[in-house]
């Protein structure tokens, strides 16, 4: 840990990507939070009908997220040669993929959001509440795809502040729209849930304005013109699925992953479906602040095997492996902290109460593992270009470990939900060792650009 600590390269340049991308990343994920929070007020139906609503948005969240990081380890090797047209041409194929993505999630929650909603809980209150909220946000998945992109061009190209800039202008607009339209203020009808779906799909609308019209007003760097973006042949798209591809499906199992929980959750009881719906809103809000501490991580070790600096790149994953435990008890005692605060914040029952405050502490127990964990896979392997081993930990560790014990505490043991999330959990004691083994091994580097 000494050495860390007395390398002030690495950790000035850590810093100053790290804080940016991260409270980016905290700002943006916490525009569901204020959802949950704002309706919070209505009733447990209203908070687990958005909460779901949110599940789905989430997935589409992390799947955007695939495909940006995909493009990201171009971006970030292409930035360590600074080759800004070869990252042009990444932000046009990351275009491409991200907006096909976001019209296909977008299109399903505008005229099929019965299907989610069905999946994801059997209460037709809750059902018809979500359907709502789905159908009017759905646009909203077009907005995100397009600021992600740049964004992601942007944070490559260590221009973190920018990104950051757009989300703190998108999470204070949906939080005063939420007061307007939520709670009918200023002349407005009390639109309740409908309210915050609404606040929700104006705000990304409005930071996608922000982001992608500072881009080109102030004639950024990565402001690429049409034929600079969409000028990829076909070996590009190739290569660029030849190694995103496991990135991206890791994304998706790990989506999967979260909708089965829900499901199972949801088995269990409304009650039980509300305290995880409160739950996941403020674990997903630490899980996107890990995913900002490991983007700037893989930008760092990117840049430096870009650079044909593989030594130093090396030691940027020690560095980052040796912080990662510091961090994770660091969130853990925080997350702890707070687990009694936040069930206050929404209109709930007592025993919904008392089991929020549970499981978030039993989160914040598991912290350090998967701090470790997730850093490992989205910064130093992602980094490295090392995508395959990860998806296949992921996919082994989600489908043939932690989703069938969720649904064999909901449904067949019949178990309260702080115990199957507990088994849940254990998952991440399953992943240490194999992220360990691959980290001292140094086979994750890969240089993907010439």
């Amino acid at each position: 840990m000494r050495s860390v600590f007395k390398d002030k390269i690495f950790l000035k340049t850590m810093f100053v990507l790290a804080l940016p991308i991260t409270l980016q990343s905290f700002i943006t994920s916490s525009l569901n939070l204020v959802d949950t929070m704002m309706v919070g007020s209505l009733e447990e139906t209203a908070i687990s009908a958005v909460g779901l609503a949110n599940r789905y948005m989430f997935i589409f969240t992390l799947c955007i997220m695939g495909i940006n990081a995909g493009a990201n380890v171009f971006m970030s090797q292409l930035w360590g040669k600074r080759d800004v047209k070869g990252i042009k041409t990444f932000l046009g194929l990351d275009l491409t993929v991200g907006l096909i993505a976001s019209g296909m999630f977008g299109a399903l929650a505008f005229f099929g959001p019965s299907i989610i909603m069905n999946i994801m809980s059997g209460d037709p209150a809750v059902i018809k509440l979500g359907e709502e909220y789905l159908r009017i946000v759905a646009p909203s998945c077009l907005f995100m795809g397009m600021t992600q992109a740049y964004s992601t061009a942007l944070r490559s190209t260590e221009q973190t502040k920018l990104p950051m800039y757009g989300s703190l202008i998108g999470v204070a607009l949906n939080i005063i729209l939420n007061w307007v339209f939520i709670f009918g203020k200023f002349g407005m009808p009390v639109m309740g849930v409908n309210g915050a779906a609404l606040a929700t799909m104006i705000a990304r609308l409005a930071e996608m304005l922000f982001v992608v019209g500072m881009v080109y007003i102030t004639k950024n760097k990565v402001a690429a013109k049409f034929k600079e973006m969409f000028n990829y042949k076909w070996s590009t798209v190739v290569l660029y699925f030849k190694t995103s591809w496991s990135v991206i499906l890791n994304e998706l199992i790990f989506s999967f992953g979260l909708a089965a929980y829900s499901v199972a959750y949801a088995k269990i009881s409304t009650n039980a479906s509300a305290t995880m719906q409160i739950s996941n809103t403020i674990i997903d809000m630490f899980f996107i602040f890990l995913t900002g501490i490991g983007t700037a991580s893989a930008i760092m070790i990117g840049n430096k095997i870009g650079a044909k600096e593989e030594d130093r790149a090396k030691e940027y994953a020690s560095h980052v492996g040796k912080l990662t435990p510091l961090i994770g008890i660091t969130l853990g005692v925080a997350l702890w902290c707070l687990a009694p605060i936040v069930p206050t914040w929404f209109k709930i029952q007592p025993e919904t109460y008392q089991d929020t405050v549970t499981v978030l502490r039993t989160m914040a127990l598991f912290m350090p593992l998967r701090t470790f964990n997730t850093i490992m896979i989205i910064g130093v392997f992602r980094g490295g270009a090392d995508t395959m081993y990860s998806m296949f930990v992921q996919a082994g560790t989600i489908l043939c470990y932690s989703v069938p014990l969720a649904f064999i505490g909901a449904v067949a043991l019949k178990w309260p939900v702080y115990l199957v999330f507990l088994l849940v959990c254990t998952e991440e004691i399953i992943k240490i060792p194999f992220e360990f083994a691959r980290l001292k091994s140094g086979k994750w580097i890969k240089r993907v650009v010439n």
